[in-house]
């Protein structure tokens, strides 16, 4: 009796476990299970994707499979591993994932091939509850990636608090903080890159 006991809060024990996990890291090995891991932890709020680089293809069928769990995602992190080739950001794996999680607050990308200004525009399309935004360390970048063009649209990230461009290029820095301090009201931090001076991080108060 005592074991049949135990082993019935053991499960029982297992059963709360799983469902307060809120965080799994997603690695190639774990892709193949994703049915039953997201099963297993219903209740899943974070999702870190630290995968072996792969073609921007992949990566848009991956968040697509993904999109197709009833998951209430909010914190969604993409840093690629041993990367052969960097990669473009997966546009119809976001818009795929728009559809289903429309909760997202966080979003981080590293070490793809090139960000620009257009990348901003899709996400805010996508994910408009932003309150984090770390777009860091590309691999290509230029002077004209985050140009601020006064016919462009307004950025429609209302709620953003913290924007992380670092190793981006942008060829004035001031103007483009100015840029995102006019579109997001609720911005508090935003850290740029200075070229061979490091970075720069405002404080918006």
């Amino acid at each position: 009796r005592s074991f049949m006991s135990l082993s019935l809060v053991s499960k029982q024990f297992l059963y709360i476990t799983n469902r307060i996990r809120f965080l799994v890291t997603i690695t190639d090995e774990t892709i193949p299970f994703l049915p039953r891991l997201f099963h297993r932890f219903p209740n899943l709020s974070s999702l870190n994707l630290t995968i072996v680089s792969k073609t921007v293809e992949e990566v848009n069928a991956l968040l697509t499979l993904i999109s197709t769990f009833p998951l209430d995602i909010k914190s969604l992190s993409l840093c690629p591993t041993r990367i052969f080739r960097p990669i473009q950001i997966p546009a119809n794996g976001l818009i795929a994932l728009s559809k289903t999680m429309k909760n997202m607050t966080s979003l981080t990308f590293y070490q793809m091939c090139h960000f620009n200004q257009k990348n901003l525009f899709l996400i805010a399309d996508c994910f408009p509850l932003l309150q984090e935004l770390n777009l860091c360390n590309p691999w290509l970048t230029s002077d004209t990636d985050f140009m601020v063009d006064h016919k462009d649209p307004l950025l429609a990230l209302p709620n953003l608090r913290k924007i992380n461009l670092s190793g981006n290029y942008i060829g004035d820095p001031d103007q483009f903080a100015n840029f995102l301090r006019h579109n997001c009201t609720l911005l508090q931090e935003i850290t740029l890159s200075l070229g061979n001076l490091g970075n720069m991080t405002v404080l918006v108060l």
